[in-house]
This record gives structure tokens, sequence and C-alpha cells, in this order.
């Protein structure tokens, strides 16, 4: 199987040998020797990792030595430094043996490891040792990181190791620290690729993998040893869009089980990538180590099947495959799920197959590329764990008080397999020691706040999830009683308390008409006006952690209860029936027009000429009772009359009735508008809508309301667009059309002689013999009318085309455009105006069109331009003429 192909190392040469920028990643780590009751002996190694350049001019070499410090952490104080001559050169280091052979742009590998080590006794203290070391000048142009410069401000390198102490281990125990994977391999930029980064640990500890923020180099100015800065080291600046905890973008994740990093690799360059393995042993928390290191990805690609180690679901039996590699030289797919007994096919040629398992269990599933293609052919396989019906959850208290511990208790459902390993963070961002590895841990919070509690569960199958959930600590506890309240004096009373954290103690005084003074929800009958005094206590042992709080109860026997006086509305309308007193609950009859019957103000909406409204008023068993009538008088009954129409400069007469009292809107053009009969004088538009508002004596006070509409009837008739010219024996089409009738319209064409065909319809044809005028006059039904006219010029010639032979396009409105005159054609096919060059300069179909003299929006220059038109004549008879026109400025 060929493994994803991403550059774990950079290579640079560097201009000055003091500048150690060759070296691109590096990793500390402890051995344990021996231990006794007052210390303990490691072999602390530092191993650097360096890209060799072939020709490359001041490159500086390993360093023969480095200075390491080491820090108590219980003070930060500096115990000792030392200058390590450096052990040995390895390399170049193990390549990744399945580099694929079918690859573009494939990179090459030259790297080393130098190794510096020291044995070193410590005394035990509680948190344990720090051991660092510190140097300048990381690379330029790191695509993730700002600020590469050197000196006290640069981004500089920090490689360092926490030992743990008795807090972590105890007195007499020893650990070693994780070991990371150093084999080589490359990635190609935007391909998905998945890296192995675990980590071996001799003890056998549990191991939690996660990204971390890289060190800056402190104040390390340049590669000469220098004594570390203390501790806690500073993190790198990262550009936008990466941090320490997305070093390669947000595409690209680290299995906390595993220490695979996969995802889609981002742009080709460089980039700072620290990786952090926190060890736990049977749940408590040991140290965290960490590697640093730049890497590259290359702008290559390759034909490659690429999985993860493994894949589970545990929410059903499908899966959804695809290759983790998108290279273009990846033609052709086989899968085989290992799932013989499925129903569906056990294999596929699909890109990206779904496939439903059989059964639960594990299957090995295999992908082939390239199949048919010896040269180009890539396989891989993985398994797949196939157990659905895993939910994780816990049980917890939502709220607590600071420092009282808190029972967390998993209760995750598997319905195949068990919890069985279990991962808590109690959300102290401040603290490294707020987790657990126990599957019911406790826990205590000191300070109030809202923490999110996070829990990453794992089953004995491979399952694993994660659940967060809030708990809120307090300083006290909050708690919500019954409000203050009124009784009757023949009833009694159930109080409530409840607190938001849970199991407490409730105790309530004075101790008089109650039936239980411990518990949280008593239930009282006092005779005189009492208030109950509540206590929550979460234990003895937190006298802190508690609240009090009372209750005020109220004693009569009478209730008062008052109402509105008796009401005139209009009918259909409603009314609000208010009362007043101390009753506390209600009951209202008739209810059927009433919005709600059983609240104390209720919206009434009688439509019987007059109702009786009753209302029972009660505070438990002592009660009232009132009544009031509501009386309905009917709007007016209002008419604005019937709708009219009338000519434009005309006046309408209105007629309303219904009451005594009118009022019109809109008052536009109206005489008097307050009157039952105005006059619209001379309105204008097309329509008016007159709102009339009436109002009567029968009782009901407010009006009611009707509309009339007056239409305006704007009668206009165009006899013709424009003037016309006709030719002897061509007859004329009239034709007229009117605007704005409402009603039906009649025509009268004059002057009345032989040469018209009618003289009562829109469109007489003419068979005129000279110049003359002809008159349109209509009228509409209602009497509305309007006139037009239309010039008619006679030649005696025959049908053509006249177009003059010069124009003068100089914008002073004489002869600015040259067109043709077109006697005796009823349409033109087109008019053109060439150059002298026969270069097109204007076109047109339509009659009334010519050329301004430009072109292009640029006038043309002075001198003679052919024209060429086609038409057709009334008779249909095709006319095509030719000639010439001067353009003078």
């Amino acid at each position: 199987m060929k493994k994803s192909i991403l550059i774990l190392f950079l290579s640079i040469c560097c201009s000055q040998v003091i500048f150690a920028k060759h070296i691109i990643g590096g990793e500390m780590i402890y051995e344990s020797i021996s231990s006794n009751s007052t210390s303990r002996t490691y072999r602390i190694t530092l191993i650097l990792f360096k890209d060799s350049i072939a020709n490359c001019t001041n490159c500086a070499a390993m360093p023969a030595s480095v200075l390491i410090g080491i820090f108590n952490n219980d003070n930060s104080s500096l115990v000792n430094s030392f200058t390590i001559p450096r052990d040995s050169l390895r390399g170049p280091l193990e390549t990744d043996a399945n580099m694929p052979t079918c690859i573009i742009n494939a990179p090459t590998f030259n790297y080393y490891a130098g190794f510096y080590s020291v044995i070193i006794t410590l005394p035990n203290n509680g948190n344990g040792y720090t051991a660092a070391y510190q140097t300048c000048c990381r690379i330029s142009n790191i695509n993730n990181i700002q600020n590469v410069s050197t000196g006290a401000n640069g981004e500089g390198a920090t490689y360092s190791t926490n030992i743990p102490g008795n807090n972590q281990l105890g007195n007499s125990l020893m650990d070693n620290s994780p070991k990371f994977s150093r084999v080589i391999s490359v990635v190609c930029f935007d391909n998905n690729f998945s890296l192995d980064f675990s980590a071996k640990d001799k003890d056998n500890d549990s191991l939690v993998y996660y990204f971390c923020g890289g060190f800056n180099g402190g104040l390390a100015t340049d590669a000469n040893p220098i004594i570390p800065s203390t501790p806690p080291y500073n993190n790198l600046t990262y550009q936008t869009t990466f941090s320490g905890n997305t070093p390669l973008g947000a595409a690209v994740t680290i299995n906390s089980r595993t220490g695979f990093i996969s995802g889609i690799a981002p742009a080709p360059g460089k980039y700072v990538v620290s990786v952090c393995v926190s060890s736990y042993r049977n749940g408590q928390y040991i140290s965290t180590h960490r590697k640093d290191f730049i890497i590259t990805v290359a702008s290559c690609n390759f034909a490659s099947a690429s999985l993860n180690p493994e894949y589970i679901t545990c929410d059903g039996l499908s899966y959804s495959f695809n290759n983790l590699s998108n290279s273009p030289l990846n033609l052709t797919f086989f899968w085989d799920f290992g799932d013989p007994n499925s129903l569906s096919n056990n294999t596929s040629t699909l890109v990206a197959p779904s496939h439903t398992f059989s059964d639960t269990g594990v299957y090995r599933v295999k992908l082939i590329v390239n199949k048919d293609d010896p040269a180009c052919a890539d396989s891989t396989e993985t398994i797949i764990r196939v157990f659905p019906g895993f939910i994780p959850g816990f049980n917890y208290p939502t709220s607590m008080c600071k420092a009282v511990p808190i029972n967390f208790s998993d209760n995750t459902y598997a319905a195949y397999g068990a919890p069985s390993l279990w991962h808590w963070d109690f959300g102290l961002n401040s603290s490294t020691s707020d987790t657990s590895n126990l599957s019911n841990p406790i826990f205590s919070y000191q300070d109030t706040g809202i923490y999110l509690v996070k829990l990453l569960v794992t089953s004995n199958k491979g399952c694993f999830d994660s659940i967060a959930l809030p708990i809120h600590i307090v300083d006290r506890p909050s708690i919500t009683v019954t409000n203050d309240t009124i009784i009757c004096k023949i009833d009694g009373l159930q109080l409530n308390a409840s607190s938001s954290i849970p199991n407490g103690i409730f105790t309530w005084s004075p101790n008089v008409f109650i039936n239980n003074q411990n518990i949280s929800n008593p239930f009282v009958s006092p005779i005189v006006n009492t208030t109950y005094y509540v206590n929550f206590l979460l234990n003895n042992n937190y006298p802190n952690c508690s609240k009090k709080d009372s209750v005020k109860v109220r004693v009569i026997d009478t209730v008062t209860l008052f109402t509105i006086k008796d009401t005139i509305i209009c009918r259909n309308d409603s009314v609000r029936l208010i009362t007043l007193g101390t009753a506390l609950q209600f009951t209202w009859s008739p209810a059927n027009s009433l919005n709600n019957a059983f609240i104390n103000s209720p919206l009434a909406t009688p439509t019987s000429p007059s109702t009786l409204y009753t209302v029972k008023g009660n505070i438990g068993s002592c009660y009232t009772t009132k009544s009031l009538t509501v009386t309905t008088i009917p709007y007016p009954t209002a008419y604005a009359g019937a709708d009219t129409t009338i000519c434009r400069g005309s006046s309408a007469y209105l007629h309303a009735s219904g009451g005594i009292k009118y009022t019109w809107d809109p008052t536009l053009f109206l005489n008097f508008s307050t009157v039952s009969n105005p006059i619209s004088i001379s309105p204008i538009g097309d329509y008016i809508d007159y709102i009339v508002y009436v109002y009567d004596t029968m009782g009901c006070p407010k009006p009611s309301k009707d509309t009339v509409r007056v239409n305006i009837e704007n009668i206009s008739i165009d006899a013709g667009t424009q003037d016309t010219s006709i030719v002897s024996g061509q007859p004329l089409q009239l034709n007229s059309t009117v605007y704005g009738a409402l009603s039906s319209v009649i025509y009268n064409w004059s002057p009345n002689t032989i040469w018209l065909n009618a003289t009562n319809i829109p469109n007489p044809i003419a068979n005129t013999q000279g110049d003359i005028t002809y008159y349109v006059n209509v009228k509409s039904s209602i009497g509305c009318t309007n006139k037009d006219s239309i010039n008619v010029n006679y030649y005696t010639v025959l049908p053509d085309f006249f177009v003059p032979n010069a124009f003068t396009p100089n914008n002073d409105g004489l002869n600015d455009i040259i067109t043709p005159l077109a006697l005796g054609l009823k349409s033109i096919e087109s008019f053109k105006i060439y150059n002298r060059w026969g270069e097109l300069m204007f076109y047109t179909a339509e009659l009334g069109k010519g050329w301004d003299g430009t072109f292009k929006g640029k006038p043309q220059d002075i001198g003679t331009y052919v024209w060429q038109a086609n038409g057709i004549d009334y008779k249909n008879i095709h006319l095509k003429r030719k000639g010439t026109v001067i353009l003078i400025r």
C-alpha cells in the first residue's frame, strides 16, 4: 500500500552560518535510568533534523554541540545547564518504502538527524522539570506564521520536554516519554493524505494526540548557544486562517487516538506543525510531549489508492467510501468490501461507492486504482468496524456550588459491546489537570462560572464519540418558591420550593398550620396572615451551599369584586368587561360572546340588542358575584348613490342617504363636503372614488360608510399620425383612432364629397383628386365629443423616390438629414448611403427616417455619397432607384 505523500522536512540554504536555518525540526525525549526515594536519573536526548542540500553555499552544518537548560517546575528556577556534544549524525533518514512509481513532479529527500544526549539526576519534587533548547531563525517564506525575522522578536524555535514529578508519578514510579515515528513521507498539494504521526510509549501509557502551537525561540538571536528563557514558552504568531490547532488549515485534522494526520493538503509551501501527545496512566495525567517540524507541501501528483487505517460506523450498517487521493492519474477503481454475504454487490467500480453490510462485525475492504495498468496501479486495504447503536451520554447535576465534589457518571448506550475507554475534560481552560479517564469520576470547581464538560468515550468494539454539556458553578444556589398569594380562610395551600442543585434539604418555618417542615412541597392551612420561610441546604458538610426565601400567605374570608357600569355599544363592536377587587379566579356567563370566560376582564362582542353578563369571582372556596348589561345599537345604513359617468369638464351630482349627518372623503373638486348632495365640479383624471360617512341619531355614535365612483370620459380622436401625400390615381386609406371612450361612439367625416366612400365609419377610403383637409368628429353615447383633421397633398406624378441632391448636417435645423420622399409607395424595403469606397454609411427600412451625416458617431467628410432605395408602390410594383447626394458643411 502506498501512503499519502507529505514532505515532512524543508531544505533551504542560509546566507550566514550563524543563522542555523538548515534546522527544520526537533524533538526532546527523556528515558528513565534509575530512581530512589529522593531522586530520579534520566537520559535526556535532543534530536535535531536537517535538510542536506546539494550545492548550497554558506549552509551551516549540524551543530557540533548544543546548550540545554533544566528548570524546576515548582518555582521556575534554573537547576542546571549543559553544553552537550553531538553523539551521532544519522541519515539519510528512512523514507516511506511504498513511494509511488506513477507520480508527477516527484520530490527528492536528503534528511539527517543529529542526536545530543546527557544523563542527569534530579531531586524528586512536586511538579517535575522542564528541559529546553532554544535557537533562532526559522526559514523564510513560511506559509502559516507571520514573523520569521531573527532576534528577540523573531519566530525562532524552542524544543523542550516536561519530566513529571511526584504529583504525577508518586514517590517511587519512573516514566519514559513517548517517541514519535521518524519515517519520511511526501504529500502533494490539494490531495487527500494520511500521515502516520504516532508515537510509541515504553510504559504502555494511554496516549492522546492533538495539534498544539509551536514555540518561538525566546531570546535567541542567532544559532550561538544560550541558556534558554524560563518556561512557560510563547507560541508562534500564525497567519490568518491558520493556528496552532489548525497548522495546515481547517481541512486537515489529527486523530486523537492514533496520531494520524489526514485531510486535504493546503497550497504548496512550508508550514510549521507542532504535535503534542499527552500520557495517561490508569486515568491519571502524566505529561505532555511534543514534536515541532517544518513541513513542505510539494507541487506533485500521483496515482494512489489511499484509505484511512480503519473506519467505523456506529449509527447504521451502511457506509460511503471514497479514495483519499483525488489525483487525475486515478482513472479506474475497483472496490472489494469483504462482505460475501451481502444482499447487494460485494464489489464496485464507482469512484465513491456506498455499501450496506450484511451484519455487524469487522470487515476488510480493498481498493485498487488503475487495476489494468501495472505501471500506474496501486492498492490499499483497510478495516471497517460495523457496530451500529452507540450514543454517548452522562449523568450530572447541571448546577452546583463551588468547591463541592461532583459525581459524573457515564450512561453511554452501546447496542454492541460496552464502553471501555473514557476521557473527561471538565472545561478549565487554564489547567491541564482537569481531566479523567475513569468511567464515573468526581471533580470539584473552585471558581464560579459556566464550564463545558466534555466526554470522549470508546467502546470495546472500536466505536467512539463525544458529547459536551454545560455545568453552572455558583457561589450559592438559587431557589424558586411559590409566589406570595391569598387564600380563603377555610382553604389550604400547597407550597412549592425547588433548586437548580439537586438532592438538597428543604426546611420550612414557622411550624404552624403546616403538615411537614422538611419537604420541598408542604401543605399549609393558616387562619391568619402568615409568612413561611424556607431554607435550602445541600448538606451539613457544605454549610455555604445554602439559600433562603419566603412566601407571604394572606388569609381572607370575603372576596371584593367591582365591574364597570351598564354600557351601550354599536352592534358587532367589542367592549372590555373590566373588574377590580381581590378575586383570583373568575367565571363569566354567557360565555359564547366572550374571548375568554375565565379571566378578570374579558373582551365581549355581543350581537343581541341586550345581554346580561354575570361574573363569579373566587379566592378558593370564598366567592362573590356581579352583573352588568351591555346594550347594542345598529350602525346607520349608508348609501352613497349609484356610480355615474360624466364628460371631461362636466360636473357630477352626488346623492347620499341613510342618516342626518354626512362627511365626504376626499374633498377634491367638491363644492361642499358635509352635505348629502354635493357637486363634483369638473373633476379630472379617469375616475374618483368618493366615500361618504353617514351618522344618525339612533344611539350608535359611530358612522357607517359607502363608496360611489365618478367615471370621467376623456374622449379624444386621432385622424392619423401625420399628414400624408399621394399621387394621381392612388386610393388613400384613412384610419382614425378613438381614445378614452367609456361608451359607444358615432363618427362623422367631412367635407362630405364624392371622394369618400363613407362618412360614418372610422376608416373610410378616399379617392382624392386634389389637395384637401379631412375632418373627423366623434360623439359618445353620453354626449362627449372631440375632433381631429389630416392634410392630404396631391401630386400628378407616377410613384417614385424623390431624394435631394445635397444636405447640410450642421445642426441648424435646415437640411440636417437626407431622407427620401416616397410618393405613391406603401412601403420602402431599404434606403442605403455608401461612401466613395463602397462602405455602407447608413441603412433604414422605415419611411421618414434619414441619414444625419455621421458614421459610428463621427461626422463624415464633405463629398459625394451614393444612395440606393428599394420600395413597393400602391399597385405592389417593386421600385429600385439610386443616385448621389453631396454632403456640405
